[in-house]
């Protein structure tokens, strides 16, 4: 989803509903409301918790019923656990980003999804891949209507 930590851990079951994640301004950064579209396998992650918890606590993330205040420890372990260095929570809202851009979504709908107030905050973090930027300027070939070679030919002389 895109969500900040502080987003993530306070979400209730409440906010959820019609494959929508409903944020109020009160508990975003920016202080604006939006909501979410839960994709298949968000759904079927909520699915299995609530399977496996119940309603036991109004939070969707819960240890032992009550609402998880920081996930430090158990994220500096799945990073070790991993071989992951150098990556922090926050890091996984550039990742969803980047992630949306390269399968398709404009800038303007990321910024939407993660709540930036202005395009310039998005832009630092849909990172594109390489395999990204190397299509992004081959859709340029062809342009000046010279006999055209194939880009493995090009590269290979």
């Amino acid at each position: 989803t895109g969500m900040r930590k502080g987003e993530i851990l306070g979400l209730k079951w409440s906010q959820i509903k019609d494959g929508l994640i409903y944020l109020d301004g009160k508990d975003t950064k920016t202080k604006e409301s939006r909501q979410l579209p839960v994709n298949v396998d968000l759904a079927e992650l909520f699915r299995e918790i609530r399977a496996e918890e119940g309603l036991r606590s109004e939070f969707v993330f819960t240890y032992q019923s009550k609402c998880i205040k920081d996930v430090k420890t158990g994220f500096k372990g799945a990073l070790r656990r991993a071989r992951i260095d150098d990556f922090k929570f926050h890091d996984l809202r550039h990742t969803a980003a980047s992630q949306m851009v390269i399968k398709g979504a404009t800038l303007r709908e990321v910024q939407e999804i993660l709540g930036h107030s202005n395009i310039t905050m998005t832009m630092r973090y849909a990172h594109l891949s390489e395999e990204k930027k190397r299509e992004a300027v081959n859709r340029l070939s062809g342009l000046t209507g010279r006999h055209k070679k194939s880009q493995k030919a090009i590269l290979a002389s």
